[in-house]
């Protein structure tokens, strides 16, 4: 069950520079593979039970419903602390392990990989000392999560798109569950998908006997809405909600039953109490660490200097995790359409560019990313290339095209398109009247993102392009690229997880989340042949299903990985910039904390020193 903070679309978008005093020694940044290393050999203590975990959410939850929840504050409190999956990954090796379930299915029940028989764990009780078991799975599979009527955020990861033999079009078909008897449950997955747990793992488990008549009565909407006592809110997990102030925190308390021990015996959790306060500043959650009353602070990076002569001197620790889990990026509106009302997304003559690689390229080669990283990120990033960082190293590939800071290499391609400086005014125009200039969105009051914005726009002027920057609040950023359409250019940040074509959202034809040419029509001629090859990747992907081994030939998946990483680097659907580096403040207070590349620390095995 690994806690890796509010992992969310912009996750980036909160950097910012921060105060910087005299240089101390800062936490030293390890390559992937050592930081794995270090973790598999970390050795676990026996805790003591007690004690009071202070912790931090950026925004107050507005439910206590997590199948109904969007936001990242519920998934913090409530996904990783009071609700199970049946299964979860190994921080260390990424290995799937059981949880709910008894054990991990070794072979599936038919001769190409579809069916798979998942035997639950016994002795598991629900907070309330109601047993768990397979009618749980059920009901939260088949009534909560794909009931049309719910408005699950979950029901996505239950759906494959299958090609209909008939009419040769992909339909939705959803994974089949069926209860086999009282500790067994029957999973027939649509079509081979070596990912299958990942389908599986993303509906957590729900108690029958307590939501059952609001899914029968239609009310589920409603059901452990904000104002549910914290009492009422059940689960398996860990913890239970104990009490939840408006607007400043929420409690847990240790689940006295938890089915977990450690390997001397004893009972997990051994925390008492878990304590989220509601911060909504990084400042604020800064000077709360340390006065001593947060255990925990994902610092930024120009807060890592400040911080170091803190934890020189013993008060805290500095752990670095390696690069995020996340790539930053810049795009442009390549969506070549009228809305509604007969005008166009993007003024014709910009969309030409925008739609040339050409111009995507000579953008690229205008960012200064070692300055950038050097002089805002204060060295602690890494630069990319591609969609997909080096975290993952069994997928990630640098053999891939780049774009380093050269304005003469800008200069040439914007005078191949014929963007010249036809009036002496250092802007290019098109012969046309129009200057080469555009609009770029990125999230208001974020220090660090204003000073690389700033830095762009100085590099672009000096190769004859005007930027204009456009800060908007997070709400207003997110509505522009998901509903409206209404951007030119836009800086944004991406979260992955260990498998790079699970994307198909953001990345296939025709997905609205597809963010340079989102619904877009695959057989039109604004499709291009490299975004149909990616098309492609993603429908293979996963899919390489070896008979004589029984097995799944995840090699094929590897090969598609780096032939996509290479289309994106060449082609340019977005322009990468970096990845920075976790960096995590820790109170010496707590004891048991394992860092991986995965997750910070193992919540049920933290305890608090006396």
């Amino acid at each position: 069950m690994p806690v890796m903070k509010r992992t969310v679309l912009i996750c980036l978008l909160a950097a910012s520079l921060g105060a910087a005093e005299s240089p101390m020694p800062a936490p030293e940044l390890l390559p992937p593979a050592e930081i794995q290393k270090r973790a598999a050999a970390f050795k676990f203590e026996k805790g003591e039970v007690g004690g009071t975990l202070h912790d931090w959410i950026d925004l107050d939850m507005k439910t206590w419903n997590l199948a109904l929840s969007t936001v990242p504050e519920t998934s913090s409190v409530l996904g990783a602390l009071v609700f199970e999956t049946l299964f979860g990954r190994d921080p260390v090796t990424l290995e799937w392990k059981p949880c709910l379930a008894a054990e991990v299915p070794a072979r599936s029940e038919d001769e190409d990989g579809r069916v798979w028989i998942v035997t639950l764990r016994e002795g598991v009780a629900w907070h309330d000392g109601r047993p768990f078991g397979a009618d749980d799975v059920i009901f939260s599979f088949n009534d909560i999560v794909l009931n049309e009527s719910i408005r699950s955020t979950a029901r996505p990861t239950l759906q494959m798109a299958v090609k209909d033999e008939a009419t040769g079009k992909a339909v939705k078909k959803n994974v089949l569950v069926e209860k086999v008897d009282e500790h067994t449950v029957r999973f027939t997955i649509p079509q081979r998908y070596a990912l299958y747990l990942n389908l599986l793992n993303g509906t957590y488990i729900y108690p029958k006997h307590l939501l059952q008549k609001q899914v029968e009565g239609g009310t589920f909407a409603t059901a452990w809405d904000i104002s549910t006592p914290p009492a009422e809110i059940i689960g398996t997990g860990p913890f239970m909600p104990e009490k939840r102030t408006e607007g400043k925190r929420v409690v847990l308390k240790r689940n006295p039953h938890y089915w977990k021990k450690d390997e001397f015996g004893e009972s997990l959790p051994y925390v008492e109490r878990w304590e989220f306060r509601v911060l909504d500043s990084a400042d604020t959650q800064l000077a709360r660490f340390r006065d001593g009353k947060l255990d925990y602070l994902d610092v930024r990076a120009g807060d890592v200097d400040l911080l170091a002569k803190g934890a020189a001197e013993g008060e805290y620790e500095l752990l670095s995790t390696g690069p995020r889990a996340s790539w930053s990026y810049l795009s442009f509106n390549q969506n070549p359409r009228l809305r509604p009302d007969g005008t166009p997304y993007v003024a014709p003559h910009k969309s030409a560019w925008f739609r040339d690689v050409r111009f995507r390229r000579a953008v690229a080669h205008c960012l200064d990313r070692d300055r950038i990283i050097r002089e805002i990120y204060f060295g602690r990033a890494t630069p990319l290339w591609g969609p997909f960082t080096p975290r993952y190293a069994e997928y990630y590939t640098d053999d891939v095209a780049k774009y380093p800071f050269d304005l003469a290499k800008a200069g040439a391609l914007l005078d191949e398109m014929g963007l010249k400086d036809t009036d002496g005014d250092g802007v290019r125009d098109d012969g046309k009247g129009h200057a080469v200039e555009f609009e770029l969105a990125v999230m208001a009051d974020q220090p660090a993102i204003e000073a690389m914005v700033d830095v762009l726009k100085k590099d672009l002027k000096k190769a004859g392009v005007s930027l204009v920057p456009e800060y908007l609040q997070f709400n207003i950023l997110v509505r522009r690229i998901s509903q409206d359409w209404d951007w030119e250019a836009i800086y944004l940040a991406y979260t992955a997880g260990p498998e790079p074509l699970l994307g198909k959202s953001i990345w296939k034809t025709g997905e609205p989340r597809r963010v340079w040419n989102p619904k877009a029509d695959a057989s039109a001629s604004e499709t291009r042949d490299w975004e149909r090859r990616i098309d492609t990747i993603f429908d293979k992907a996963y899919s390489h299903w070896d008979p004589k081994l029984h097995a799944f030939d995840r090699s094929k998946d590897v090969e598609l990985a780096h032939e996509w990483q290479r289309i994106c680097a060449e082609n340019l659907p977005h322009i990468y910039l970096f990845s920075s580096a976790s960096v995590y403040a820790i109170s010496r207070r707590l004891g048991n904390v394992r860092t991986t590349l995965n997750s910070l620390y193992d919540p049920e095995r933290i305890f608090i020193r006396k």
